[in-house]
């Protein structure tokens, strides 16, 4: 769903200002020494209470030098890497995208950068530094520009490395580094592997020659437009089996002989999304166009059967075109489009027939949004994901019709769970609704 992320958009901007470093030991912490504020907005994600002091301020005192090392370590993953419950700690995640692990013992705010597409979502929260006498004040969320946010990081560390050679510190592994990460960034091919290397959380500069295959290997087998969240949920170990599995999947989908004529003719008709709406806002956007276009508000869909015949699709059509099965971790399904621009699905199976339902949606989502390209239905949050369950939330329970049935401004659990029976959904699509859309408060005291 998309809980959690706004639909305001919002710049980080890094600000310092250099300062006398008397004390400070070695060459890159003195140089480096600045007075820093990081701001999310009107937000400043670095003011603290001086415990000793007594007093509230918005910058900390630290060098430099070790946090442009940390983003240059951590770039592509840093950009590109998106959150995944089952995926952060074996991957260890929150190294790479919180800037508490900016090493070298300085202190700074619990700030976690986690992209999601065209955006990255900002969380940061209170935190107590046991050494330095400071408290971080700050918490909350926001979503800000990827673009936006890459000119910033990039803006940071070659000031860093500018301030080094203006005082002729040139042997240092921030700056060797630094020179590789942007030839990597003026080479489109490189920069293309050195992100399909990052969203698993690796280094691309310290591969073996056999992983270096392995990632080509498999990045030959599936779509480009799908490398970003294949390289995501696959296994590093077994890159290639499972690209070759997502291929076979993808070529039974081009190859199955459905004909949904009145849902490709829907799609050819339909306006294209408005860019200036977030994703999951597209996904509404869209649910709530095609239920008006099929003629289908208020109605309650129970099974597959009764979307495939709203959609145009027999049971026999529908019956073609999907295959139940097991796919690899984090996939929920697999949608495509075959010659006759008609859909055709692999889904992982599930118990709960509104489960089933709710990945069907989310897939068809896809299929409007994505003509003539397959698509992977994940458990992740990227915008994609976002704006897929979006879709699937209002097309099966549409926001205005859960309002309609709330006994007032305020709700329970309960009163959630029965509605959610009554439209046929599961209790997390009812209660998301609620949530997302402001239609009521949820207590659990009444």
């Amino acid at each position: 769903m998309a809980s959690g992320v706004g639909s305001v958009m919002e710049t980080v901007h890094f600000e310092f200002e250099w300062e006398r470093s008397d004390g400070i030991q070695g060459a890159e912490l003195g140089t480096t020494w600045a007075a820093f504020r990081l701001m999310v907005g009107n937000e400043c994600l670095t003011r603290v209470f001086d415990t000793h002091a007594r007093t509230v301020r918005s910058s900390i005192f630290i060098p430099l030098y070790p946090l442009a090392e940390w983003i240059a370590w951590n770039w592509w993953s840093l950009l590109y890497e998106p959150y995944a419950h089952w995926l952060s700690k074996p991957r260890h995640y929150d190294r790479r995208h919180n800037m508490l692990f900016v090493c070298d013992g300085i202190t700074m705010p619990s700030v976690e950068f986690r992209p999601i597409g065209k955006h990255v979502q900002v969380i940061w929260s209170p935190f107590q530094h046991p050494y330095q006498r400071i408290d971080y004040l700050g918490q909350g969320t926001a979503v800000v520009d990827h673009t936006q946010l890459m000119e910033s990081l990039y803006a940071l560390v070659e000031s860093v490395c500018a301030r080094l050679d203006q005082e002729n510190i040139t042997e240092t592994s921030l700056l060797q580094g630094w020179k590789a990460i942007k030839e990597s960034i003026d080479d489109p091919e490189e920069s293309a592997f050195c992100q399909a290397v990052g969203v698993q959380g690796k280094d691309p500069y310290f591969l073996k020659q056999s992983e270096e295959n392995n990632i080509l290997q498999a990045a030959g087998m599936v779509p480009e437009k799908l490398h970003a969240d294949f390289f995501h949920v696959a296994s590093w170990n077994a890159l290639s089996d499972q690209a070759s599995l997502l291929f076979r999947d993808i070529r039974w989908i081009e190859q199955n002989p459905g004909n949904w004529k009145k849902l490709s003719l829907l799609r050819a008709t339909m306006d294209a999304p408005n860019k200036n709406l977030m994703p999951w806002d597209q996904g509404y956007a869209l649910a709530r166009t095609m239920r008006t276009s099929l003629g289908c508000n208020g109605l309650k869909f129970s099974s597959l059967d009764e979307i495939g015949h709203i959609l145009g699709g027999s049971a026999n059509q529908l019956e073609q075109s999907t295959q139940h099965k097991e796919i690899f971790t984090g996939v929920e399904a697999v949608v495509g489009e075959n010659r006759n621009a008609s859909p055709g699905f692999v889904f992982k199976p599930r118990n709960r027939p509104e489960n089933v339902i709710f990945t069907f949606c989310r897939a068809m989502c896809e299929y409007f949004f994505q003509p003539g390209s397959p698509s992977l239905i994940l458990e992740t949050n990227t915008e994609t994901q976002k704006r897929n369950r979006a879709f699937a939330a209002e097309f099966l329970a549409p926001a205005e019709l859960i309002r309609s049935r709330l006994a007032g401004r305020e709700t329970t659990r309960e009163e959630m769970d029965e509605i959610a029976y009554m439209m046929g959904v599961s209790s997390y699509v009812v209660a998301h609704q609620v949530q997302n859309h402001g239609l009521a408060v949820v207590r659990d005291d009444l």
